[in-house]
């Protein structure tokens, strides 16, 4: 009789979003226990439809991080917050103003991790950090040494520039798409890689058995196909639906305001070798290239489109609460859609005293298709917008550690 499979506990940093929750939902479907870092009441909410259950420490803070791994009784530790740092580079994150968090989150998750006597911690890093020069790259440097030097076996996972449909640098970049924005150039190679395929090879390294040479080491994660910036914002571009995409050097920009780390990244070409996750770990991308996992990533905006509709049928129900109160006043309804109000049709004259007619609130218009209430391009763009705030909102709280 084979060997049952070994399951583990395992904890989650930064596990809301991105490769974060995808390492969630693939740890879950090999059978693992998951507990996940979340940073807000929606975190929480994508941990829970997962299957996982979410928790709220502070990463900056020692003994919130150890009070979870022991109530856990963790085995495992993946750190995945950093993955905001290693998005599409073309993107708007402010490096230089969260980058000096990641070597002190990264620490204490650490220093947590060892009282805690777990098995092996799983880190996220970055391709770039290949060949890196520059005191532009010391605060990384410093977080992988953390993991490498910190006494517990695992690994630091190098990833090529992380895109997918929860990651908030893919939507970011989709949205300067969408507005004809020009995006920054870049015209060298780089790795790349989709963020199910990532979390896929995490999960490899978890369930790997150590090979009791190296406590830690670095391991290489990206697809199959290297390309330039330049090409993948033209391949997102085109299944967005565009046919050319606007690019711009930084130029005088660079002159007005100083080289920025997305300025450095877009003259770097940083090709990965993966051999090592791919003959010693068994693991293969199932998105080869960026054709292949942008198509994954439009699907999953389409689908995410078409069933939220909370947000929406709430902004229904606060109108139709207004539209209420306003009938009961006598005031006119301005703010009800157009699509609520009924067809108007001639009065008959009243056989005895007429009687002021009950309000009742009006129902939502019937559907021809996903979109909730069929909404107009521009109510379906306002949400669109508020949601990419949000993101973007909790990607920066988790960059600072919260």
């Amino acid at each position: 009789m084979a060997d049952e499979k070994k399951t583990f506990n395992i904890f989650v940093t930064g596990g809301s979003e991105s490769v974060g929750l995808a390492t969630v939902k693939a740890l879950l479907r090999n059978g693992h226990s998951v507990i996940a870092q979340a940073s807000d009441a929606d975190g929480a909410l994508a941990i829970r439809r997962a299957g996982a259950l979410p928790v709220y420490p502070n990463l900056s803070r020692e003994g919130e991080i150890l009070s979870v791994l022991r109530m856990a009784d963790v085995d495992i530790v993946v750190h995945a917050a950093p993955q905001t740092f290693g998005g599409v580079p073309q993107s708007d994150f402010d490096f230089a103003g969260h980058v000096e968090w990641l070597p002190e989150i990264t620490n204490t998750v650490v220093q947590a991790a060892g009282k805690n006597e777990v098995d092996k911690i799983v880190s996220i890093s970055f391709g770039f950090m290949q060949d890196a020069e520059g005191s532009e790259y010391t605060a990384m440097q410093e977080a992988e040494a953390a993991v490498l030097d910190g006494g517990i076996d695992g690994y630091v996972v190098r990833a090529g520039y992380i895109y997918g449909g929860n990651n908030y640098s893919t939507e970011m970049v989709a949205d300067l798409l969408r507005n004809t924005e020009a995006i920054y150039k870049g015209t060298h190679n780089a790795s790349w890689i989709h963020e199910d395929d990532l979390a896929e090879a995490i999960v490899a390294l978890v369930e790997a058995e150590s090979d009791g040479d190296t406590l830690a080491e670095i391991i290489n994660v990206a697809d199959d196909t290297p390309q330039s910036p330049n090409d993948f914002a033209t391949q997102l571009g085109e299944v967005l639906g565009f046919q050319t995409v606007n690019f711009a050097s930084a130029g005088f920009m660079v002159r007005l305001r100083g080289e920025t780390m997305r300025d450095k990244l877009l003259k770097r070409e940083v090709v990965l070798d993966t051999t090592t996750i791919k003959e010693k770990y068994g693991w293969q991308p199932q998105h080869t290239d960026a054709t292949s996992g942008l198509d994954a990533t439009l699907l999953m905006w389409r689908m995410a489109e078409a069933t939220d509709v909370t947000e929406f049928y709430r902004e229904y129900e606060d109108k139709a609460a207004e539209a209420i109160e306003a009938l009961k006043s006598g005031q006119p309804i301005a703010e009800l859609p157009e699509e609520t109000k009924a067809e108007e049709k001639p009065a008959a004259k009243p056989a005895a005293e007429e009687k002021p007619a009950a309000a009742k609130p009006a129902a939502p218009p019937a559907s021809d298709g996903p979109a909730p209430w069929n909404e107009d391009e521009a109510k379906k763009e306002e949400r669109r917008q508020r949601a990419l705030a949000r993101k973007k909102a909790r990607a920066e709280k988790r960059a600072s550690g919260g």
